[in-house]
């Protein structure tokens, strides 16, 4: 893959117009029966415009991603009508766990192009509840290959642990360190109001957890989960309008190795693969990892976080594990990471909530405290790196987020 694209003057030239998330919203996460894929967005939008002070008649576009229990083609107006409105420009993305940053560039390059001004982008699915016994396994084997994987019986699982293991190996990582990463993400989700897992785990419960696919105990995996979240793009300009103080969209980036883990061709080409999204991001943005104070990393699994912070020159390689052992990850650290508790110990919604935290903790309200939650606020962040991943580690977007505009 090249590294000449996104065009770094071309991406901060859009960027520099301003362009800002607005609002954010949530539901509750967790088994919400009875409460179907359209009905969970339709709340979380109105959670969104209420938090923004706008109202529907005001958003005239509209951006959503997929959905495991809905079957539509054209989501996106799908949900349009069902909401009653009639969006000037809309679209949906589907890129697996990489879609939420993707959701936002769209959304900018529409506003940039002037298809729009006010674009909502929203995900939400009750897929812990609605989805059947067939459609998890479906959903278990849709990131191996069709004829040379998935015959075999490897699993999304099992080709994230295959990829973990080798990781391991070349590094000399301990499993310590994957249980670090859940342990410190745990006690960051006691302190998030709707975290599906609030318990404070340690090092020593997640090791003696039960195993699902080597080096994975259950911690170490993703939550499946019923719930939406959305945030709200539009203009700096616009936003002044609005009731909260915008957070910048500042630089944008994405990357990509291989589909399935049979083609990924190293460790380290996977890494320099995610990390590309990372990297590129913070470049468009003009910073370095030394300026983030907030990183909210896609944590599919307790290895994905570690790969990442290495990909984007966080840590380096092989050292992200020593990294999160030390405390750096926690509250109160170097670096805080997954400060609502990430997929691990929330929700998975794919990367939204990543970027619904990372503008809370850039508008300084990341305090659940009267939600019956706790404060998980890092005093005095400016700049926030998030991140989605989709397939086993194949494709990566990254957003650079901060909460002053853009240097011209």
């Amino acid at each position: 893959m090249g590294e000449s694209t996104p065009d770094v003057r071309e991406a901060r030239r859009m960027l520099a117009k301003g362009i800002v998330i607005a609002g954010v919203g949530e539901t509750e996460q967790g088994v919400l029966p009875g409460r179907g894929s359209f009905q969970l967005l339709a709340e979380v939008t109105k959670i969104t415009l209420d938090d923004a002070g706008i109202t529907l008649n005001e958003v005239d576009g509209l951006v959503t991603a997929f959905s495991f229990v809905e079957q539509t083609l054209m989501h996106s107006t799908t949900f349009a009508d069902y909401l009653g409105m009639e969006p000037g420009y809309f679209g949906s993305v589907a890129v697996g766990g990489a879609t939420a940053p993707l959701m936002a560039v769209q959304a900018a390059l529409a506003i940039d192009a002037g298809l729009a001004e006010t674009v909502l982008c929203v995900r939400g699915d009750n897929t812990r509840s609605g989805i059947s016994s067939s459609g998890m396994i479906a959903m278990a084997r849709e990131m191996s290959h069709g004829a040379f994987e998935a015959p075999y019986g490897l699993t999304t699982i099992g080709g994230y642990g295959l990829l973990a293991q080798r990781y391991m190996h070349e590094h000399n990582v301990p499993q310590e360190a994957l249980a670090a990463v859940v342990a410190t993400q745990s006690e960051h989700a006691a302190l998030k109001w709707n975290a599906m897992l609030r318990d404070v785990v340690t090092i020593e419960d997640v090791m003696n957890d039960r195993w699902i696919a080597t080096p994975f105990h259950a911690m170490d995996c993703s939550l499946v989960s019923d719930g939406a979240a959305a945030f709200l793009v539009t203009t700096a300009e616009r936003a002044k309008d609005m009731k909260q103080k915008p957070v910048y969209i500042t630089g944008v980036g994405e990357g990509y190795s291989h589909q399935y883990i049979g083609s990924a061709k190293s460790v380290d080409g996977v890494r320099q693969g995610l990390g590309r999204a990372g990297r590129r991001a913070m470049e468009v943005a003009g910073i370095t990892p030394q300026d983030l104070d907030v990183a909210e990393i896609y944590d599919s699994f307790s290895f994905t976080p570690l790969i990442a912070l290495e990909g984007f020159g966080i840590c380096g390689p092989g050292e992200a594990g020593d990294w999160v052992l030390e405390g750096n990850a926690k509250l109160g650290g170097k670096l805080p990471m997954n400060t609502h508790g990430g997929l691990i110990r929330q929700a998975h919604l794919g990367a939204m909530h990543h970027i619904v935290e990372a503008t809370l903790q850039l508008r300084g309200t990341a305090d659940d405290t009267d939600r019956g939650g706790g404060d998980h606020q890092v005093p005095g962040a400016k700049t926030a790196v998030s991140n989605g991943s989709g397939g086993i580690l194949a494709a990566t977007s990254a957003l650079v987020l901060q909460n002053e505009a853009p240097s011209a």
